[in-house]
């Protein structure tokens, strides 16, 4: 299961870390970043996600694969 959080400006994730993000219509990955003139968003080339428009952000937690398993 997929937990999401509402994106606040004031309190945000982990800098410099992987997202699934979200702006309410389309999901994709994004790293979040402390630069000097403020805190930003920066989706994958060709996003359908403005980094302006994150709404909602869940950490990437996928589980690793068992030993000897593919």
């Amino acid at each position: 299961m997929i937990i999401w959080k509402k994106y606040d400006p004031e309190n945000p994730p982990e800098f410099g870390k992987q997202y699934l993000v979200s702006d309410g219509r389309f999901v994709d990955i994004a790293i979040i970043y402390d630069f000097d003139d403020g805190i930003e968003w920066c989706p994958n080339d060709f996003s359908n996600i403005e980094g302006s428009s994150v709404t909602h952000f869940a950490e990437m937690n996928l589980p690793l694969p068992e030993e000897g398993k593919r």
